[in-house]
């Protein structure tokens, strides 16, 4: 994972409230690191393709549901993708063998509930953060506290470690002295090594409600209570470069996706807002976000507590307090699939290959799920086909049924004989495209431009054809078209 997510515990009268939810993957450091990328992610023949998460099933329950005090509210996961590490609001963390299910540790050591929780990157230290004012180092092998981070005067609401493993990271509302009622959004950087705080920087509107980082690009985002932003920070100069203004007055949850360029965040009203950035106006001073590259995914009848994008960036997973986690395609805002669970859904993770999706509830319950073996077997050669027709520009015969090429610049491809039924080509841009003998069966094609497009004997019936620019220059204004139809001159004006 390259993002964290936190929810800010608060106090209601009822069996269950909203905590704080935060998983630490990836790494902070000062400078980019040098390291070569061994995210699993990025190979493309592992690549997930939202549309193969439709066939989610239950792999393996880790915890079942079993009550208030056993609420989950955080999860790590090991860069090798063995090992799941959960914090809970029971004061305990708990360490998992992902390959055969089992609870292999539990650390008990903290005095309050652990809001955060990160693996170091050779696999070796755990890092917590609890609501006992405290970030601890554990030695993961063995369970022993190796050191307790004392100097806060706030709770700690998020933790993660430096790219070489030396260096942590913390956040947390602090005052910045025992005679002072107001708290500042705080973050301290800490020395592994010699256990001593390195420096503290502080900043930004509200207090801390929810924490995402991204190493790679040094970006945290830190979304407030009651303040209606979500302030970014580059930790490369320690500069708070942009806030963000989001629809809700209280933002829950946010993630970072893996490549830095979308950031995702959810408030108190369910709607999961996806904003695009600006990497290189990021690094100054002064950043800004284009309002209208903003979209908005609704849904959900519940808050949603947990963001997480898959390592690829193409998949987001949404965890809710409406018992759910719902899937969505992140290019074409597309809802996937539905997964039920016993109770609020506080944290979500997901392995670095991008294979098996971790949810945690309120009660306890913490389940692995993953796509079918049939119907990862069917999609894995779709997913490659598509790598395929965006390296080659030429798929002849390829099956991408059911893929997603939305807002592609597709030219001049030849896709002959290519089975396209299903797709979801709206928005793409096919001029001077080869589609002769082409399956089109059910395709969505809204707004697609097929100017100049060989399309002779292609299958188009049932496609959707909205605002579709055929290759008679005319625009298609109808829905749906002649069922019947074989050819290309069936559904011309």
């Amino acid at each position: 994972m390259t993002s964290r997510q936190i929810s800010l515990k608060t106090i209601a009268p009822i069996v269950v409230a909203v905590v704080a939810i935060a998983a630490g993957l990836y790494l902070f450091k000062l400078q980019p690191s040098s390291k070569t990328d061994t995210t699993a992610g990025s190979d493309s023949k592992t690549l997930v393709p939202p549309e193969l998460w439709r066939d989610t099933q239950l792999q393996t329950p880790l915890a079942q549901a079993s009550g208030r005090s056993e609420w989950v509210s955080s999860l790590a996961v090991s860069t090798d993708g063995k090992t799941l590490i959960s914090g809970s609001d029971d004061k305990t963390i708990k360490i998992w063998n992902l390959e055969t299910g089992k609870l292999q540790n539990t650390l008990s050591g903290h005095n309050a509930a652990v809001n955060s929780v990160a693996i170091s990157p050779d696999g070796k230290q755990i890092v917590s953060g609890s609501d006992d004012k405290t970030v601890k180092l554990w030695d993961l092998s063995s369970g022993k506290e190796l050191h307790s981070f004392a100097d806060n005067s706030g709770e700690i609401k998020f933790v993660d470690f430096s790219a070489d493993g030396k260096t942590l990271i913390s956040v947390s509302d602090e005052k910045k002295s025992d005679k002072d009622d107001k708290t500042s959004k705080t973050i301290k950087i800490w020395d592994a090594n010699s256990l001593k705080k390195i420096e503290t920087f502080t900043g930004g509107t509200g207090t801390v409600n929810a924490v995402a980082f991204n190493p790679k690009i040094q970006i945290l985002a830190i979304g407030s209570n009651n303040a209606n932003t979500i302030d970014l920070w580059y930790l490369a100069n320690k500069k708070l470069v942009n806030t963000v203004t989001t629809q809700s007055p209280k933002v829950v949850a946010v993630a970072l996706s893996p490549d830095g360029t979308t950031l995702a965040g959810s408030g108190n009203y369910g709607v999961v807002e996806l904003w695009k950035l600006d990497l290189e106006k990021l690094k100054l001073p002064i950043a800004s976000l284009d309002p209208q590259q903003r979209k908005s995914l609704s849904g959900n009848s519940g808050t949603v507590e947990a963001i997480a994008f898959s390592p690829d960036g193409k998949t987001l997973f949404t965890g809710s307090r409406d018992l759910t986690v719902k899937t969505w395609n992140v290019n074409n805002g597309e809802l996937v699939r539905i997964l039920k669970n016993s109770a609020w859904v506080e944290a979500v993770n997901i392995t670095p290959d991008g294979k098996t999706l971790i949810t945690a509830t309120a009660l306890g319950e913490i389940n692995l799920w993953h796509p079918s073996s049939q119907g990862y077997a069917l999609r894995k050669e779709v997913a490659e086909n598509v790598s395929k027709l965006l390296s080659t520009r030429s798929c002849k015969e390829c099956d991408l049924s059911g893929a997603d090429l939305s807002n592609l610049s597709l030219s001049d491809v030849d896709l002959r004989w290519a089975n396209l039924s299903g797709a979801n080509l709206s928005n793409t841009n096919l001029s001077g495209a080869n589609l002769e003998n082409s399956i089109l069966f059910a395709a969505n094609l809204e707004r697609t431009n097929l100017t100049k497009a060989k399309i002779e004997g292609a299958n188009l019936a049932k496609a959707k054809l909205t605002a579709t620019i055929m290759p008679d220059g005319k625009v298609s204004q109808d829905k749906t078209k002649q069922e019947n139809s074989a050819s290309a001159e069936a559904v011309k004006q």
